[in-house]
């Protein structure tokens, strides 16, 4: 395919940038983007790889890589670049996770560490801090048992290589040991070890400097203290060319070990410059301006927004709604949802219902009466396990196209999971997989689709459809598979789901919408809601209780508030319960630890507080 020239390319599908992102797009040096809620960040990063691809600004064979904080959001990365540069030079795009990247590293250098750290053939992902204790507990329990937990974790995953110089050291070093003969990692300890693995090879950093030209960063705020390690590990003081993308107004991972200063520490060692996105195409003039409200008197900063112009300037609705207790509360939503869904035709799927936390306390009960009564809602926290999956979304797609003929894109997003495991075929041998996966689904659907199901053919057929793939494969290409127990308690989660939805409707393509969630309220918490948005949002409890922790984390509660409000494009609605029942029992909420949240909600002049009844 013949390059474009540099001064001639236009942004894929007719999009139109805004000034600062197409200077992104098209400019090549290091940038730190700062853009707020949707302004187009992963989009910005697709049409930037589109540039440098079909200008080949990124010299062929170079590459460019990208790197996500979350598996659904690399994947949809990838997918928006291939849509918009096609099959061939979306080859020279990898977008992954941190984990991944460390995983890739790992596996394919991991010769070059000392006998140390030697790997055996087979390990396995430990998936969560309790693990690795256990190992500190049964190597020294005197220990064990009078430290700091977190302190534990904080040595178990310092740099590499170990010291000897104080006991502490030492007992970390034994734990490595026995973890590492026994192939239990961590995917920090993963992480950890590419991070040596580059910082002690020069030869394996220039081959990994040379091969990616340009690296992009998505959600950059989130990023770790480790993951930052690992990156300049990587990258530091190499040719490359860095573009990171992220908004410090949204950063609500500080407890989970986020970098506080790791914008400035990104400009001042990458030699970035910091470029804001001045447009919000999310949402309505309105909730911009009440956004805008925020960013400057809530959260102290002044990178301010603009609305699109697709919008009239009086659209956009917030509300405080106050209710005597969560009864009323409950009823109320359920006949003003009734209306918004029966009456003004919102989609179901397109209004969001928010808690902070506690799920099951502020909204479990409302739950159960909606179902009731005629409107489908579900906690999508645990079902969002399921449907962030690529292994799950492959096996749904494949069903889908065995029992419904009305399928959608599921082939082409079946036959793209399975190239992704095949990266090294040509076209031709694409092909052949081509034709293999319609003769496999061709056979299951005669096989299965005029038949009665029963709990073990469902199971059996989704292993089936997994075993088509290839098992080897899927756990050599995606690092959160690499855990047996990971693979068997996400594949199990789908088959329960699906078993449960399928013996409620007595029909497949039904079970499987339900499972997709199609026509069902989507509840959760605002930590999964990032980077999701929806026409209406709903946020129960903007009360102290709520936000129990305000007094000692207020600028991540403020953050976590500003991140629901913006996941709404035209109307959100936060509700305030006088009385709520908690683990303790029914008890008064007040607002004197968030008072500084309703004084700038009033002080805004966009929001209606109303006393509900």
């Amino acid at each position: 395919m013949k390059p474009i020239k540099a001064d001639e390319w236009i942004p894929a599908d007719g999009l139109e940038l805004e000034k600062n992102a197409h200077n992104v797009a098209t400019e090549v040096k290091n940038s730190l983007v700062v853009a707020g809620p949707g302004a187009g960040k992963t989009e910005l990063l697709a049409q930037k790889a589109c540039f440098l691809l079909q200008t080949n600004t990124c010299d062929y064979p170079h590459k460019i890589l990208a790197i996500s904080f979350k598996r659904d959001a690399a994947s949809n990365l990838k997918e928006r670049v291939r849509l918009r540069c096609g099959d061939e030079l979306s080859k020279r795009f990898d977008s992954l996770t941190f984990d991944s990247f460390a995983k890739q590293i790992l596996d394919r250098f991991h010769s070059a560490l000392p006998d140390t750290f030697r790997l055996v053939p087979e390990y396995e992902m430990l998936l969560n801090e309790k693990s690795v204790l256990e190992y500190y507990r049964d190597e020294d329990a005197d220990f064990y048992g009078s430290a700091n937990k977190d302190k534990i974790i904080k040595l178990h995953n310092m740099q590499l290589p170990f010291s000897t110089d104080s006991s502490e050291e030492i007992l970390k070093g034994r734990v490595w040991g026995s973890m590492m003969r026994e192939g239990k990692l961590s995917f920090i300890m993963v992480m950890r070890l590419a991070q040596y693995i580059m910082a002690s090879n020069p030869k394996i950093r220039s081959y990994l400097q040379t091969t990616y030209q340009f690296v992009f960063l998505d959600e950059f705020q989130d990023t770790t203290e480790v993951q930052y390690d690992f990156f300049k590990s990587c990258f530091l003081d190499s040719s490359s060319f860095f573009t990171a993308v992220g908004d410090d107004k949204q950063r609500i991972m500080i407890w989970a070990g986020a970098r506080k200063t790791v914008f400035e520490d990104f400009m001042a060692e990458m030699g970035a410059e910091r470029i804001p996105l001045d447009m919000n195409f999310r949402c309505a003039p309105r909730l911009v301006a009440l956004l805008n409200h925020l960013t400057k008197h809530l959260l102290g900063k002044d990178d301010l927004a603009m609305p699109s112009p697709k919008w009239h300037e009086d659209q956009g609705e917030c509300q405080v709604w106050i209710f005597e207790d969560p009864e009323s509360e409950m009823k109320i939503l359920f006949t003003d949802i009734q209306k918004w869904i029966n009456e003004d035709g919102i989609d179901p799927r397109d209004i969001c219902i928010l808690v902070k936390q506690q799920l099951d306390v502020y909204a479990g009960q409302l739950i159960d009466f909606f179902n009731q009564n005629g409107i489908k809602a579900r906690d999508e926290n645990v079902l969002q396990d399921v449907l962030t999956q690529e292994l799950c979304n492959y096996a749904i797609d494949v069903l889908y196209l065995i029992f419904n003929s009305k399928s959608g894109n599921s082939k082409e997003n079946a036959f793209n999971f399975l190239k992704n495991l095949h990266t090294e075929l040509d076209d031709q041998q694409l092909l052949k997989l081509e034709i293999s996966i319609s003769g496999f689904i061709a056979g299951l659907r005669q096989k299965w689709k005029k038949t009665r199901l029963s709990e073990e053919q469902i199971k059996g057929l989704i292993d089936e459809i997994i075993g088509f793939a290839g098992i080897d494969r899927i756990r050599a290409n995606y690092p959160h598979y690499k855990s047996i127990t990971e693979f068997n308690r996400i594949t199990g989660l789908l088959k329960n789901e699906l078993i449960k939805d399928y013996f409620t409707v007595n029909d497949m393509g039904e079970a499987l919408d339900m499972v997709m969630g199609k026509d069902t309220i989507p509840v959760m918490t605002i930590h999964k809601s990032k980077g999701l948005e929806y026409h209406t949002v709903v946020f129960i409890g903007l009360e102290d209780g709520a936000f129990w922790s305000f007094d000692r984390q207020p600028d991540e509660d403020k953050c976590a508030f500003f991140v629901a409000l913006s996941r709404a494009k035209e109307k959100v609605m936060f509700t305030l319960s006088k009385k709520r029942t908690v683990r303790f029992g029914e008890q008064k909420q007040f607002i004197n630890k968030i008072k500084v949240i309703f004084d700038e909600l009033q002080n805004s002049g966009i929001v209606q507080i109303v006393e509900r009844k």
